[in-house]
């Protein structure tokens, strides 16, 4: 896929907008001790040793100029595109800010693990000849939302261009995973030894917020946790 010895430009692009449909303005509902749902998010992100950038790609509908505002003052990128149309808002997001390799999360999954990402990431860039699409989200063991997605911004520009299909435009994932016969799909697991995909911690619901905030206040999960630490409390509470 890439020429050895080259240095590819790794981002994080986080999808984010105030519109949800289930629970509306949750990114910038606290989380915990006063960081938002959105800039607990980020922190962790800018944690990571082998991200090049953090992007934040929100819409261009009105109702995100709170978001805009928000990214603004507390410093971080962002690109403002379609709201229907994700791939088209991440490929331009890509494309201004010089991505070549992109990282795919969405902010409805706060607890996101650095290493998690940081292990994909390596594990990408070493099979980059025999590997397209990276994820932990479909036949998983992990935690559903730590979701992590990983291709190149070749593959997003294919997209944008061949996409079709509705799904398609709002799930960047499925232009991939609809087409098995030309691109090199690999999942990634972890090698724990359990199965935790049982576990539900992105947020739809103000139900689900309030899971992952008793995370932190009744189960005293660590700001800074580990896979090994979130695992654990997890568990404390069977």
């Amino acid at each position: 896929m890439f020429s050895k010895g080259t240095k590819k430009e790794v981002a994080v692009i986080v999808q984010a907008r105030m519109g949800s449909t289930r629970l509306a303005g949750k990114v910038l509902m606290e989380l915990m001790d006063g960081n938002t749902v959105l800039g607990f998010f980020l922190k962790r992100l800018s944690e990571c040793k082998r991200l090049d950038k953090v992007i934040v790609a929100t819409t261009t509908n009105s109702k995100d100029d709170i978001l805009e505002k928000w990214l603004v003052d507390n410093n971080y990128s962002f690109f403002r595109g379609s709201e229907d149309n994700c791939i088209q808002r991440y490929q331009e997001a890509a494309k201004k800010f010089d991505v070549d390799i992109i990282v795919r999360v969405t902010s409805d999954c706060p607890l996101v693990v650095p290493e998690v990402i940081d292990e994909m990431v390596k594990y990408y860039l070493d099979h980059s000849q025999s590997i397209d699409y990276l994820s932990n989200r479909q036949f998983t063991n992990f935690p559903e939302g730590l979701d992590v997605e990983i291709f190149t911004f070749k593959m997003l520009t294919e997209a944008r261009k061949n996409a079709a299909l509705k799904e398609e435009f709002e799930h960047i994932n499925n232009f991939f995973l609809n087409r098995p016969s030309e691109y090199r799909i690999r999942y990634y697991n972890h090698n724990k030894g359990s199965d935790y995909s049982r576990f539900k911690l992105s947020v739809d619901t103000l139900e689900d917020l309030d899971g992952l905030r008793g995370l932190f206040s009744k189960r005293h999960l660590a700001e800074d946790f580990s896979f090994d630490e979130l695992i654990e409390r997890l568990n404390s509470e069977r």
